[in-house]
């Protein structure tokens, strides 16, 4: 483990060295564990935000490069007071910062020592204020949509997909993302969470599987995570029946990533079955508010008008949100469920 440490330690340094911060930087991102953290990796991020600021010409970013990298040396010294070098940093940086006008943080200084600062007597009150109005204009807005689909998740015979949706929609990656591709009377598919036009997605977590095909390396030959696939699990008895969820894919198996698709009101596309995996279904929802099955939701998303490439185009139906319930423990009766929010923008 030590040996691996001083390697990327050394790699970054180096970089550092050849004027490369960003490249160092990726270095110390990839090799960042929170459970292990290291004050020497905190110096060395600092180092490489204080490079980028001198390298950088915008003005704006170089206030927040040096900011950053402030930040980065204090988090050393949170791990190792004793770190004289990081000691030294901080404070020429903070002296280099103050002749230069250069705040540590953005906004004035609220409250210093435990006792409100000047700006602090002004403006704690008003942010206060900001802060209840602000909440109750969020949870309004967020009890408002177009379109809710409530989904069972069958985590028993699909445990493998309804986690890789779980922890997709958990990371946020689904809210904006529209559904690309609308055909009435057969399904809706969305969920392309990097082009959004269902050339992108790939999967939540490393499963074993690099552009469908088996593999023992978690890189997939230094393509990354954008190479990693779904297992099919198509054979589990599930059938694409309406309102079923299922799992988007190319011809080839194993190929599935972050798409999915709903099955359409009257559509019974029995062609998929055991061939794409079906890993949940809508049990209800709701259409501005008012209470509905879960396939007439469906339907009403089916209905908008596409182009001749089956695109929305006037009205897009965009997921707000996911919000999940259950502990998804593929044990019988379990919970397992997500809400899903979606408006047509």
């Amino acid at each position: 483990m030590a040996k691996t440490s001083e390697s990327y330690f050394e790699k970054a340094e180096k970089l550092l060295e050849q004027n490369k911060p960003e490249e160092a930087l990726e270095i110390l991102r990839e090799n960042w564990n929170e459970e292990q953290e290291s004050s020497k990796i905190y110096k060395l991020a600092g180092d490489s935000k204080k490079k980028m600021a001198l390298m950088t010409e915008s003005n704006s970013e170089k206030k927040k490069m040096l900011r950053d990298a402030l930040k980065q040396y204090k988090k050393a010294l949170e791990l190792d007071p004793k770190f004289k070098e990081v000691v030294q940093l901080k404070n020429v940086l903070e002296n280099e910062m103050m002749e230069a006008g250069i705040r540590a943080s953005r906004f004035p200084k609220l409250v210093s020592d435990q006792t409100p600062t000047f700006w602090g007597l002004i403006l704690i009150p008003v942010v206060m204020i900001g802060s209840i109005i602000a909440a109750k204009a969020i949870l309004d807005s967020q009890n408002q949509s177009d379109i809710m689909i409530e989904v069972d998740f069958n985590d028993q015979l699909s445990s493998t997909h309804v986690q890789n949706f779980r922890l997709h929609a958990e990371n946020g990656n689904y809210d904006g993302v529209k559904f690309h591709r609308i055909i009435d009377g057969f399904m809706v598919q969305g969920g392309d969470f990097e082009n959004q036009d269902g050339t992108g997605g790939y999967a939540s977590a490393w499963y074993g599987y690099c552009n469908g095909q088996a593999s023992g390396d978690s890189t997939c030959s230094g393509q990354g995570e954008k190479a990693w696939t779904v297992p099919d699990e198509a054979n589990n008895g599930l059938t694409h029946k309406p309102g079923a969820l299922a799992m988007a894919k190319t011809q080839q198996a194993n190929t599935g990533g972050s798409q999915f698709y709903f099955v359409d009101k009257d559509s019974t596309p029995s062609h998929l079955d055991g061939v794409h995996t079906v890993f949940g279904q809508a049990v209800s929802g709701k259409i501005d508010g008012a209470v509905v099955s879960g396939i007439d939701a469906i339907d009403y998303i089916s209905e908008v008008t596409t182009d001749t490439s089956d695109n929305p185009v006037d009205e897009v139906p965009t997921i707000k949100r996911i919000e999940l319930q259950g502990e998804c423990d593929s044990m019988v009766d379990s919970v397992c469920k997500a809400f899903i929010y979606i408006d047509l923008l």
